[in-house]
């Protein structure tokens, strides 16, 4: 099998919020404050939901900051859309940047908005 990467220990089940931590911590490597993570979570949702966060837990009953009282599907589009964006992110590790912090914040959320429009493209709704 042609590989471009080893696919290596350690294995471990991979879950929401395995994807999450990973997602988060490739914004933060790309130099995004605290500010950013709310952010590019409201234009993800925006892209693959057509609302806000607090409209997707009050239209399918779920506790806010708990994805996992989502539907499957939700949780399932976020999953896809955060690891294809952390994908994203890490491979343009350094070269993020500008004049300030919200300039970097506005390349991130744009990478993590963008990605999401992708994603959308594959969810059946």
């Amino acid at each position: 099998m042609n590989q471009s990467q080893e696919l290596a220990p350690p294995r471990k089940r991979v879950d929401g919020a395995i994807v999450f931590k990973r997602f988060t911590k490739s914004i933060k490597d790309n130099g995004g404050d605290d500010e950013v993570y709310q952010d590019a979570i409201e234009a993800e949702t925006d892209e693959l939901f057509g609302c806000t966060v607090r409209e997707l837990y009050q239209s399918t009953g779920g506790k806010r900051n708990r994805r996992d009282t989502l539907p499957q599907p939700a949780q399932e589009a976020y999953m896809v859309n955060e690891s294809l964006s952390a994908n994203e992110l890490e491979r343009m590790h350094g070269t993020i940047g500008g004049e300030s912090q919200d300039e970097v914040n506005d390349q991130i959320k744009a990478v993590v908005r963008e990605q999401a429009k992708q994603t959308r493209k594959w969810l059946p709704w």
